[in-house]
C-alpha cells in the first residue's frame, strides 16, 4: 500500500531532516520499508542507534508499530514491531526567510550542542512540563526553533501549549 506523508508545516522539514541524517537511520528505514519488523532484529543489526532510530520513527510518525504474541516473541514476552508508515513524500511549504533559515540552524546542530541543548530544556521542564513560551524566553530562542528542537528530540513532547519529558513505553528495546 502507497502512503504518502504531505509535508506542509515549515518544521516538519526536521523530521525528513533527521529521519536520514545517517547511514543506519537511512538502512533502519529501509528494513521496515520491506515488512514489519521485530525492534530485537533491528537492535541486534544497528545496535542502540538502531534502537534510537526506530524511536524516532515512531515519535515521527514515520512508522507504525504493534505488538507481537507472546508465542512471536523472545522467551515467551511479546516485542515491538515496526513498519514504515509512508512510501512517498510530498512537501508544500511557504514560510517566511527566518523562520527557513532557524529551522535549518535546528536541523543542522552538531549533536554536541543540540545534547546540551536538549539536556538543559530536559532539566528545566521537570517532570511537569512547562509552558513553552517560558521556555523560549529562559533559553532566548523563537517558538518556532523551539518546535524545531522538539520534533528533533526524542525527549520531550508538546502536550497542548506545555513541553513535556517523553514517556518511556513499556519496552526499552
Amino acid at each position: 500500500m502507497i502512503r504518502t506523508k504531505v509535508i506542509n508545516d515549515s518544521t516538519d522539514l526536521v523530521s525528513i531532516i533527521r529521519a536520514f541524517d545517517s547511514l543506519t537511520k537511512k538502512e533502519v528505514f529501509m528494513e521496515i520499508s520491506k515488512d514489519w519488523i521485530p525492534s530485537s532484529l533491528i537492535l541486534d543489526r544497528f545496535g542502540e542507534d538502531g534502537r534510537e532510530a526506530l524511536e524516532f520513527f515512531d515519535k515521527m510518525k514515520l512508522a507504525e508499530t504493534k505488538w507481537t504474541t507472546p508465542e512471536e516473541g523472545i522467551d515467551g514476552k511479546p516485542q515491538k514491531m515496526y513498519r514504515s508508515f509512508y512510501s512517498l513524500f510530498n512537501i508544500n511549504i511557504s514560510c517566511p526567510v527566518n523562520e527557513i533559515s532557524e529551522i535549518f540552524n535546528v536541523s543542522s546542530l552538531d549533536d554536541f550542542q543540540f545534547k546540551r541543548l536538549e539536556e538543559d530544556i530536559y532539566a528545566f521542564i521537570g517532570t511537569t512540563g512547562t509552558f513553552a513560551n517560558k521556555v523560549s524566553e529562559k533559553f532566548s530562542i523563537s517558538n518556532t526553533a523551539l518546535k524545531a528542537l522538539v520534533k528533533r528530540s526524542n525527549k520531550f513532547q508538546y502536550t497542548g501549549l506545555k513541553i513535556t519529558r517523553t514517556q518511556p513505553g513499556p519496552e526499552s528495546t
